[in-house]
């Protein structure tokens, strides 16, 4: 039988332990990556530290440039596609982008065939207001797509990094896809006949949503898991189901109902039917569709298009080759550096001269990613590079 002193003595010993292991992180500060690795990148990590390669200069320069690319401030829009080199003194690259409200992410990555044995680690961070990003998603080992929804309209980071000692080329495409199915079966957006905004009682409200055209009778489906919170009837709407969204901030509408076939409380899945489309309501003298409305919670309402445009967005493509990518280039003429591909007067950082030096860093249709001798990296236009061995037009 354990004693009280035993007891005691115990708890000592655990106290003491803990004081100990808390004096040694707080001595050494120790990624923590070393101790609980989850994402490929981290158990590379921690591969890395066990051979003592942050001791060297190039794992101190891994380590150094995957931190601080967390925090560079060139912006880019989506949809994108850019080619970027990764090696030596550059492992890591990164994009910063906002989603879209009512969007999600598709990420994908594709390493040249001559660099197909190098690794390529992929995380997305939200860059939260205190400064310190926060990892939400990462790549998976032997994946090359990624799939992410945000509803915070925080700016994200994707930081892309090559193994040490290695050197690549990866082409990235960022595209978007709506988040939620579209509220009529069979149907798409090629049925809408009506948008948010538009005028309504003769200008006396806009429309707070987008009708939809269909037969009556079509089922009408649920956009996305929840469950119904309100069924009934009004003046407006008709007969109207209310569904709320499971793990998003949205409220979704679905008014001038021939019946509902639900009840409040019912939980759905995506695609289950609600009811089916009508013309009840102040629809009466029109022809049968559907009222669809999104409601952010504490927000109003907001335009549901852009959450079931299922049309195919278009990328502008990139060069089959970058000839120039992680070379060091002269300007054959003066052109603006901007920190968005966008180059918009706002962004521009400063005036590039001609004959003055550039690393080639990334490359996308219309024009270059770029770093500067005093690193300072942004986006300029298609412009003549040129070498110390040779001069190009270059117009890939």
């Amino acid at each position: 039988m354990i004693t009280a002193n035993q007891v005691t003595k115990l708890i000592l010993r655990c106290i003491s332990a803990a004081l100990a292991f808390v004096y040694m992180v707080s001595c050494k500060p120790v990624p923590v990556s070393r101790w609980f690795p989850v994402t490929p990148q981290e158990h590379y990590e921690q591969d890395l530290y066990k051979s003592k390669a942050e001791k060297t200069a190039a794992g101190q320069t891994w380590f150094r440039v995957g931190k601080e690319v967390l925090t560079d401030t060139l912006f880019s829009s989506v949809p994108l596609q850019e080619r970027f080199f990764l090696g030596d003194s550059l492992p890591a690259q990164s994009i910063r982008f906002k989603v879209p409200q009512g969007r999600k992410l598709l990420i994908t990555s594709s390493k040249s065939e001559e660099d197909s044995s190098s690794q390529l680690f992929v995380e997305v961070y939200r860059s939260k207001a205190n400064g310190k990003p926060q990892r939400i998603e990462y790549l998976k080992t032997n994946n090359n797509t990624l799939t992410i929804s945000d509803h915070q309209e925080d700016t994200l980071v994707l930081r892309l990094q090559t193994g040490l000692n290695e050197r690549l080329k990866v082409a990235v495409t960022v595209m978007t896809l709506p988040t939620l199915v579209f509220p009529v079966a069979g149907h798409g957006i090629q049925s809408l006949m009506s948008f948010w905004g538009a005028q309504r009682d003769g200008g006396s409200r806009s429309h707070e949503g987008i009708d939809i055209k269909a037969p009556r009778g079509t089922p009408v489906v649920a956009s996305e898991d929840g469950w119904v919170t309100q069924t009934g009837t009004n003046n407006l709407g008709g007969k109207i189901v209310f569904l709320s969204a499971s793990g998003s901030p949205y409220s979704l509408y679905y008014a001038h109902l021939d019946s509902q076939l639900v009840s409040v409380g019912k939980r759905v899945i995506r695609g289950d039917t609600l009811g089916l489309v009508g013309n009840t309501g102040n629809a009466i003298t029109t022809s049968p569709h559907l009222h669809f409305g999104i409601y952010a919670r504490g927000a109003g309402a907001v335009d549901p298009f852009p959450f079931i445009n299922d049309k195919k967005e278009k990328v502008p493509g990139l060069p089959v080759s970058s000839k120039w990518l992680g070379d060091t280039v002269r300007i054959q003429s003066k052109v603006n550096l901007f920190s968005s591909p966008a180059f918009s007067d706002s962004e521009k950082i400063r005036v590039v001269a001609k004959n003055e030096t550039v690393r080639i860093i990334g490359q996308w249709a219309k024009g270059y990613r770029v770093e500067l001798i005093d690193g300072t990296k942004g986006y300029i236009t298609m412009v003549g590079l040129k070498s110390d061995n040779q001069i190009s037009e270059n117009r890939e």
